[in-house]
């Protein structure tokens, strides 16, 4: 029995993995270098924000597919040419484990002006973890069915007593917040990565509240950051303006869906060349 995560190897009667405290599967995994061969192009997905059970559940999809995939953590290495066959199965699992709006039920919005994008990922943990469907549309708007309502009021009040809802942004904060930051390499690499994580669900719906939350929670350290070392200017002056307009047309109200996940796509791309 293996970890599909770790790749680590246990005895028949273990069940689960005392790293990474996921599932274990009948199948060794492969490395990382063993998908595809060296001259097909590999592609990488970031499931950072992912429960393990559904990391396992993709895992184990992509294995009854017989798709070529590795993990390193929560990235999943796949080949290129999979990725339409991939994107399918991403999409099955998010619809199996996570609690999605019913069009044909009432919806009531709440406005979430004021609230940051630390403060929304809190809620929408929250809501999660009490199975309440909810997204965030392009606004930054919670939207959620009338029959939660009441459950929703509930939580917001119990969050309004949270230090992280309660402590509004001081002048000095909103100071900092335009004052230029530094990073190193792995940081820079860090807040790609989660541009890129936010791109890659974005491209395939702008209405997506997990890309839309974790966008517009890094957007802003891109255009604080100087340019980074081994970056050209022409070439990182193109994503901080690819990230700008993103992070604008989802602050706006009535920004195009199409649009969003076109743009979303071509950064998504730009951002695959990188990390």
């Amino acid at each position: 029995m293996w970890c599909f995560q770790c790749g680590a190897e246990y005895d028949a009667t273990v069940v689960e993995c005392i790293e990474c405290g996921v599932g274990l599967v009948a199948e060794e995994p492969l490395a990382p270098e063993a998908v595809g061969t060296e001259e097909e192009e590999q592609l990488a997905y970031e499931f950072h924000d992912w429960a393990f059970e559904s990391r396992r559940m993709l895992d184990q999809l992509l294995t009854g597919r017989g798709v070529d995939h590795a993990w390193q953590g929560a990235t999943m290495i796949v080949r290129a040419m999979d990725e339409s066959e991939v994107d399918d199965l991403v999409e099955e699992v998010e619809h199996a484990t996570l609690p999605t709006l019913d069009p044909e039920l009432e919806q009531v919005v709440y406005e979430m002006a004021g609230w940051t994008a630390e403060q929304q990922t809190l809620l929408s943990e929250r809501l999660g973890a009490q199975g309440i469907p909810h997204e965030f549309d392009a606004s930054g708007d919670l939207v959620a069915h009338v029959e939660d309502e009441d459950r929703i009021d509930a939580l917001l009040d119990d969050l309004e007593k949270s230090p992280l809802v309660a402590s509004g942004t001081t002048d000095g904060d909103a100071a900092a917040a335009e004052e230029p930051i530094d990073l190193d390499g792995l940081d820079v690499n860090d807040v790609l990565s989660a541009l890129f994580s936010a791109s890659d669900r974005l491209r395939k719906n702008a209405r997506d509240s997990n890309g839309v939350l974790k966008f517009l929670d890094n957007a802003p350290t891109i255009s604080r950051m100087g340019m980074p070392f081994g970056f050209e200017r022409p070439a990182w002056d193109a994503i901080v303006e690819q990230v700008t307009e993103i992070e604008s047309m989802l602050d706006e109200n009535d920004s195009d869906d199409a649009d969003i996940e076109e743009r979303a796509k071509r950064l998504r791309d730009v951002l695959h060349t990188l990390i």
